[in-house]
């Protein structure tokens, strides 16, 4: 009896073929193998995925509603597209809501939180300075640290909602975080003399320094200063889009994202 009951369980907590369909295209998005602005044909996703054209319709309807695919009408769907001011919209909000959990977190924060918060930074500052210019692994190991330790800083907050809804923030911006850094690493190959400048204006807004002032202030449970310095942080990412603005060259494939046409428009 308790063998079945646990196999019940187990099957319970499986998920279903329509789940794990979604979070394989969704996967396939935000990782840009299902390349941003690029036409989603039924019949393809069918072949790709090995499923029916139903439940790929299904997931597509779903990942509308998370804005990482649009309808055209009369078109079909298409992932949904990267633009300048999509990227900005997206970190002024996470600046934002990322500062109000972070305050919320050290509210409400435990021994827990704060082991967490100490374990992670340790990861962070354990590594060498990020570089676009170094290896595939080096840079996603600082990747997956960097998430690491923003997620120590407000979990176990009491806000399921805002934490749902940075979720789906963070979601998003790692596609851009995938596209830029990519575009950014192949200059090294397209444009060398504009490729080491580039990656140093990048670094500066990955720096160790602002992760530690981070740190100190929830160690020190600041939270007087807590909403003002995630600000300064995420500044720091707006503020390097703006210097590789000027810098990227307009026929490279990462000027898509960070050269306005309208000068005016400029960050």
């Amino acid at each position: 009896m308790l063998v079945s009951l646990k196999k019940d369980m187990a099957m319970n907590q499986r998920p279903s073929k329509s789940d794990a369909l979604y979070a394989q295209m969704r996967g396939d998005i935000l990782a840009l193998s299902l390349p941003p602005g690029s036409a989603l044909r039924l019949p393809g996703l069918s072949e790709r995925y090995n499923t029916g054209v139903t439940p790929i319709r299904d997931c597509l309807n779903r990942l509308t509603t998370e804005k990482l695919v649009e309808m055209e009408h009369n078109k079909g769907f298409r992932v949904a597209a990267l633009s300048l001011t999509d990227l900005l919209d997206l970190e002024r909000s996470r600046s934002t809501i990322e500062g109000d959990l972070f305050l919320r977190a050290m509210e409400q924060g435990s021994d827990v939180w704060e082991a967490g918060v100490i374990g992670a930074y340790h990861q962070l500052s354990a590594l060498q300075p990020v570089s676009l210019l170094g290896t595939d692994a080096e840079l996603a190991l600082w990747n997956r640290r960097h998430a690491a330790f923003h997620m120590a800083l407000i979990a176990h907050v009491d806000a399921p909602w805002m934490l749902h809804f940075h979720r789906q923030l963070t979601d998003q911006l790692l596609r851009y975080q995938t596209f830029i850094q990519t575009g950014l690493r192949d200059l090294s190959q397209s444009h060398p003399d504009s490729a080491p400048q580039a990656a140093e204006i990048y670094a500066a807004a990955l720096a160790a320094a602002p992760h530690t002032t981070l740190y100190d202030v929830a160690m020190a449970r600041d939270l007087a200063s807590a909403r003002r310095v995630m600000e300064r942080h995420v500044n720091l990412s707006i503020d390097a889009f703006q210097k590789l603005s000027t810098l990227v060259p307009a026929n490279t494939h990462v000027a898509e994202i960070l050269r306005h046409p309208d000068p005016e428009m400029q960050l």
